[in-house]
């Protein structure tokens, strides 16, 4: 099982899921979020297999969007290719205005049988997400649409 690196918000939305993420650095913070979401959909994310990898890139001026991106891109793969990816290797950067993120993810084909899902989640959504720092931590806020 992953350590827990996100908290439930109960004063956000009350039909769909709400969670904030910290880490130490915004490499860590996008990582985490992904096993957040993850998480909340799938009951024990250790019954994922990694058999199957994905690499992939986004950038952008704004890292809340950047983030955005990037969790949603975990429904695309479970929703376009029937896959369950994790993150794997996730580096977040800032160089001449631009964010970057290049990420791996790992994981395998959904099997009924193995993967017991606990909500679908449909999307990451823009209602209430934030990203902030406080004393060299990292924070997240989103919300999961269900």
């Amino acid at each position: 099982m992953i350590e827990s690196n996100y908290e439930i918000l109960k004063n956000i939305t009350s039909a769909d899921i709400a969670v904030r993420v910290k880490a130490s650095s915004r490499s860590l913070l996008f990582k985490y979020g992904a096993e957040a979401l993850m998480s909340e959909m799938i009951e024990d994310i250790s019954s994922i297999d990694k058999s199957i990898s994905k690499t992939g890139s986004f950038e952008g001026t704004d890292l809340s969007l950047l983030y955005f991106e990037f969790l949603n891109e975990f429904l695309f793969f479970k929703d376009a290719e029937n896959l369950l990816l994790l993150p794997h290797d996730v580096s977040v950067s800032f160089s001449d205005g631009f964010y970057i993120c290049n990420f791996t993810l790992i994981g395998e084909k959904i099997n009924r049988n193995v993967h017991q899902f606990r909500v679908d989640i449909k999307a990451v959504t823009l209602h209430a997400l934030t990203i902030y720092e406080e004393n060299g931590i990292f924070f997240a806020e989103s919300v999961f649409d269900v």
